[in-house]
C-alpha cells in the first residue's frame, strides 16, 4: 500500500466543505463511518469515496464506539498513521497531519489542543465511575492523566496494535450522551498506562483550538447537552453509583464481606447496559 494515512471519519453532519477540505490532503485514504443510515449520507461522498470506505454501522457508543467499529473492520492494519475526527471539524490549515506526523515522533497520540477544558485531564480518584466499564483497569483509584477529545485525535498503527482496542461503554439503551465521555477517559488512561507519561502531545496550549482546527460541540460552536430525564435519569444515577462502587470495592477502597460476590453481582449489572464488563 503506498498510502501510509488513513482517516476515520465519524459521519454525522456530512459537511461537504468538511469533506473537500479532507479530501484534498496528499496521501490519504478517507473511510466513514456513519452512524446514520444510507439515505442520509450525500450523494457526493459516494461520487467521491469507494463504497468500502463508506461503513454503516449502529448508533451505539458515540464517537469512540464508532472507531472502535473502524478498528474491529480491519481496515486500518496497514497504514502508519491514523486520524480519527468528527465531520463537524473545521479544518483552518490541512498542513495538520505533517505537524501531527512531528510530533508523533515523541508522543504516541495527538490531540488537537491541550490546557483547561472539561476532559483534557482526568483522575480516578474524582471520576472512579468513568473507569468502571473498562476491561483495562488503571492500578490504583489514585490514577491520574491527559486525554483527547474524541472529536480529533491522531496516532499510529504501532500504538493501536499494540492498544487492541478503545475502551468503549456501549449505551446500548441510549440513556446519556455522557458515556461518551467514560469512553474517553478509560481509553485515554489505558494509553497512558500502556504508554508513560509522556504519551499525550497536542497541536496547541488551547483547549479545543489550534492554529489548524477548531472542535465544535455537535456541530454547534458552542456546547449544549442532552440532559436525561424521568427514568433515563433515574437509572443514569444508579449506573454512576453502581460503578463508584465498584471501583471502591475493586481497589480495596470499601471493604466488605463476599467482596468476590459483590465484584460478580455490579459486574453482571453493568454488563447489561454497557455491553463491556
Amino acid at each position: 500500500m503506498s498510502t501510509t494515512r488513513a482517516f476515520c471519519i465519524s459521519g454525522w453532519h456530512f459537511r461537504e466543505d468538511f469533506f473537500r477540505q479532507v479530501l484534498t490532503i496528499p496521501d490519504a485514504d478517507i473511510y466513514v463511518i456513519s452512524h446514520r443510515p444510507k439515505k442520509s449520507i450525500p450523494g457526493f461522498l459516494f461520487d467521491d469515496l469507494e463504497a468500502s470506505h463508506i461503513l454503516i454501522r449502529p448508533n451505539i457508543g458515540y464517537d469512540w464506539g464508532c472507531y472502535q467499529q473502524f478498528l474491529k473492520s480491519d481496515l486500518w492494519k496497514d497504514y502508519e498513521y491514523l486520524y480519527f475526527l468528527h465531520d463537524d471539524v473545521e479544518i483552518l490549515d490541512i498542513g495538520f497531519p505533517e505537524a501531527c506526523e512531528s510530533l508523533l515522533r515523541k508522543h504516541a497520540v495527538i490531540g488537537n489542543g491541550g490546557g483547561s477544558g472539561s476532559v483534557s485531564t482526568a483522575s480516578v480518584q474524582k471520576h472512579p465511575y468513568a473507569y468502571a466499564h473498562s476491561c483495562w483497569q488503571p492500578d490504583s483509584l489514585s490514577f491520574e492523566h491527559k486525554t483527547v477529545r474524541g472529536s480529533f485525535f491522531a496516532t499510529t498503527g504501532k500504538v493501536l496494535r499494540q492498544i487492541g482496542k478503545f475502551e468503549v461503554y456501549w449505551d446500548l439503551f441510549s440513556l446519556n450522551i455522557e458515556f461518551g465521555n467514560w469512553s474517553t477517559k478509560a481509553t485515554c488512561g489505558k494509553l497512558q498506562a500502556a504508554f508513560g507519561e509522556n504519551c499525550f502531545g497536542y497541536l496547541s496550549k488551547t483547549f479545543g483550538s489550534s492554529r489548524y482546527l477548531v472542535e465544535l460541540y455537535r456541530g454547534n460552536a458552542q456546547e449544549t447537552k442532552s440532559v436525561p430525564a424521568g427514568k433515563r435519569k433515574k437509572l443514569y444515577r444508579f449506573l454512576k453509583r453502581v460503578s463508584v462502587v465498584y471501583m471502591e470495592i475493586l481497589h480495596r477502597k470499601r471493604q466488605v464481606p463476599f467482596r468476590i460476590l459483590w465484584l460478580s453481582t455490579f459486574k453482571s449489572i453493568l454488563a447489561i447496559f454497557s455491553g463491556r464488563i
